[in-house]
């Protein structure tokens, strides 16, 4: 392909990234601790690689992330854009990254490892991503299942 293309395809994935941002319409990043604020967590177990859909992955384990990415996994620091544009990079030469480590609450998962990787796939419009998993169950069910 040629680098027009490839020109074009960075500033539509920039565009798309700056737009929410400048209307102030990009929502902040759900964290794991906000959401099991009003949960008991009653037991973990790690049940290994799947192939996650990028839908069902909503927010962070981390805190500091919450405020790196939005809410649609779009960067909102300058800073770790050139980390962005390097993984980008690999998946267009067809490196295989390894998986995101993931954390299962209900139906929807939280990253603990591979914000970057999520972001750069939400980017490329890719309907999955693999992961290792861990899920917790709490003592009451989620709030939105049943509203799947």
């Amino acid at each position: 392909m040629n680098s027009n293309f490839h020109k074009n395809i960075h500033l539509l994935s920039l565009w798309r990234q700056l737009r929410p941002i400048l209307r102030g319409s990009a929502p902040r990043m759900p964290t794991l601790a906000e959401t099991l604020a009003n949960y008991v967590v009653v037991d973990h177990a790690y049940v290994g690689r799947q192939v996650v859909p990028l839908s069902q992955i909503r927010g962070s384990v981390t805190p500091a992330r919450s405020h790196d990415f939005d809410a649609s996994f779009r960067l909102l620091r300058n800073h770790d854009r050139a980390r962005w544009q390097s993984i980008l990079a690999a998946r267009r030469r067809g490196v295989r990254l390894p998986p995101v480590t993931l954390i299962q609450l209900g139906a929807i998962y939280f990253i603990e490892d591979g914000h970057h990787r999520v972001s750069v796939a939400r980017a490329e419009e890719r309907p999955d991503i693999e992961a290792e998993v861990t899920v917790l169950q709490v003592a009451e069910a989620p709030a939105w299942e049943g509203t799947r």
